[in-house]
């Protein structure tokens, strides 16, 4: 099963707002994972498939040790739609 992680800088409001599109966007793509949210510092030591991150954590010096073809950067966090379209390219869906 898949593993995704939702970071922000604080690990509360907008990493729990994406992990909740995450999911819905993987429930709605018919994709098993494991979704939680994390703050950046705390998610780079958990072992995951994938991390969303907002481009403002994205360009955090913390990320630097994600390989980047696991990571997912939204320029809007509120974006339902890029979201899906960028989950769908990582995981070659049509």
């Amino acid at each position: 099963m898949l593993k995704f992680i939702a970071a922000c800088g604080s690990g509360l409001g907008s990493s729990l707002m994406v992990s909740m599109n995450v999911t819905k966007v993987l429930k709605e793509l018919g994709v098993e994972a494991e979704v939680e949210h994390s703050d950046i510092s705390n998610a780079v030591f958990k072992n995951a498939d994938y991390y969303v991150l907002g481009r403002d954590v994205a360009e955090s010096s913390a990320v630097s040790s994600i390989d980047k073809n696991k990571i997912i950067t939204l320029q809007n966090i509120l974006s339902v739609q890029e979201l899906k379209d960028k989950i769908k390219e990582k995981l070659k869906i049509e």
